[in-house]
């Protein structure tokens, strides 16, 4: 994928130069004119580079340094700026490595020199990311998936290692939210030769308005659209020689389906308003928590994109079918969270370590991780007792129709953890309460607690902000 640069500058010369020798080296250039529209283009663009003149029409250059900084910042990565200038002393040069620019070029450049300092910038943003990815990968790990050694997860992660393999083979991973498919499809990358050192792009099908899916994966080109003021690569183009991660894959809509058929068959697309096909070499790797078949047979997914995506299936088992990774699991996440919250000594009494083993766990390792966070919070200096752990009697295994009120996770005026948080009943003899009902009893407490802060709601689940958006429009909430 090329990277992108875009040079600010208020000389019309400059940028028509500047542009042609970056763009003999393969990448894709932007320019602006003044500071305000340098911002709106990083903003809208996110490059990877930024050449930026210090002498501007409207705003000086340090101080669209100090801007893309700080915003660079807010997003949790800033931003690769190379200052430029006509007028080359010391004092500029050091205000601007101090403000954050990675480097500092005198007017009138050289272009062997401009080339050379943007591809040593340029390798730096992509050791960053790696840095980021890593990082990335390990907070992933801790709070999303941890294998476990039952025979179900073995089998799971010997046909990961056969598939990965195979460097094109589409994969699709079926199971339960919480149950890692992510990280499996991760694995699968990593352990892919010829892959494993490119892109690992993934990509939540429901995350976006069905409008914009298209966009998303194949890109656009400018004038595509109202707002496409600049073209801009899609997942595809970002993933290419690596993977593309397909997550919730059934909820795309029926006209993405027929172009992400063609890609599979093809490996090639156009961009949205292109006149010229581009093509790719990705692995897609797609995953769902439904049952594609029986959606096929609803008539909302494709069969020939059903067939075509399930070349090779996984299955990842819920957590309830392997019992034996439980404790294991929960004392794994008891080490991190003790230590993250000094309180490094804990360790479960035999009675807490029962109840963790009879409970179901609908929402699986995810929910096993907060159901031991909020035992850490409400434990004493040395165990955590049964008291401690805070689960829904109506998911105990076994348990059946029962006349008492439930508590499901942290009662009104009680906080997330505290175990009186909310409670469904359930009448003498009655139906208890469908797994759906208690998510969205406990999603509108949630946002009951904190005062609609869906970011906030987000990170007691353990799950992503799009995530809770849509269950709160599907909940109607």
């Amino acid at each position: 994928m090329k990277a992108t640069v875009l040079v600010v500058d208020d000389e019309k010369t400059f940028r028509i130069v500047a542009e042609e020798a970056l763009a003999a080296e393969g990448l894709h250039v932007l320019t602006a004119p003044s500071g305000r529209a340098g911002l709106e283009a990083w903003q809208r663009e996110s490059p990877d580079l930024v050449i930026l003149d210090r002498n501007l029409p409207d705003m000086d250059g340090l101080q669209v340094l100090e801007v893309l900084t700080r915003e660079g910042r807010e997003r949790g990565a800033e931003p690769l700026v190379v200052m430029a200038t006509a007028y080359a002393d010391v004092a500029s040069a050091v205000a601007a490595l101090k403000a954050g620019a990675f480097d500092y070029l005198a007017k009138p450049l050289q272009l062997p020199e401009l080339v050379a300092t943007v591809r040593k910038a340029l390798e730096t943003a992509r050791l960053r990311a790696q840095v980021r990815a890593l990082s990335d990968k390990a907070s992933a790990l801790v709070g999303g998936f941890v294998p476990g050694d039952s025979a179900a997860m073995r089998q799971v992660l010997a046909l990961v290692d056969k598939v990965a393999q195979a460097v094109d083979t589409t994969v699709l991973i079926q199971g339960e939210s919480g149950t890692g498919k992510e990280l499996i499809a991760e694995l699968i990358h990593q352990r892919t030769p010829r892959r494993r050192d490119q892109a690992f792009v993934a990509f939540n099908c429901a995350s976006v308005p069905d409008g914009l899916v298209e966009s998303e994966l194949f890109g656009h080109e400018r004038g595509a659209f109202t707002d496409a003021r600049a073209g801009k690569h899609g997942r595809f183009e970002e993933a290419d020689g690596g993977t593309l991660f397909l997550d919730e894959v059934a909820e795309l809509p029926a006209g993405t389906q027929a172009k992400l058929l063609r890609v599979l068959e093809e490996t090639t697309f156009r961009r949205l308003g292109g006149t010229r096909d581009l093509t790719v070499s990705v692995r897609v790797v797609a995953a769902t928590n439904k049952d594609l078949a029986a959606e096929v047979a609803r008539g909302t997914f494709r069969l020939d994109l059903y067939h075509r995506l399930d070349v090779f299936h996984l299955r990842l088992p819920p957590l309830r079918e392997r019992r034996e990774d439980i404790v294991p699991l929960a004392r794994h996440f008891l080490g991190i969270m003790g230590a993250r919250m000094g309180k490094g000594g804990l360790r479960f009494t035999d009675g807490a370590e029962a109840i963790l083993k009879g409970y179901d766990y609908p929402g699986n390792v995810r929910e096993l991780r907060n159901i031991v966070e909020r035992a850490v919070i409400l434990a004493g200096a040395e165990t955590i007792d049964r008291d401690s752990i805070v689960v829904s009697p109506g998911a105990m295994a076994g348990a059946g129709p029962g006349g008492t009120a439930r508590t499901v996770g942290p009662a009104a005026g009680g906080a997330p953890g505290s175990g009186a948080f909310f409670a469904i009943d359930a009448a003498p003899g009655g139906t208890p309460p469908s797994l759906d009902e208690l998510e969205r009893a406990y999603i509108a407490r949630l946002l009951e607690f904190t005062g609609g802060n869906r970011t906030q709601v987000a990170r007691i689940l353990g799950v992503s902000y799009p995530t809770v958006a849509k269950k709160i429009a599907d909940y109607g909430l």
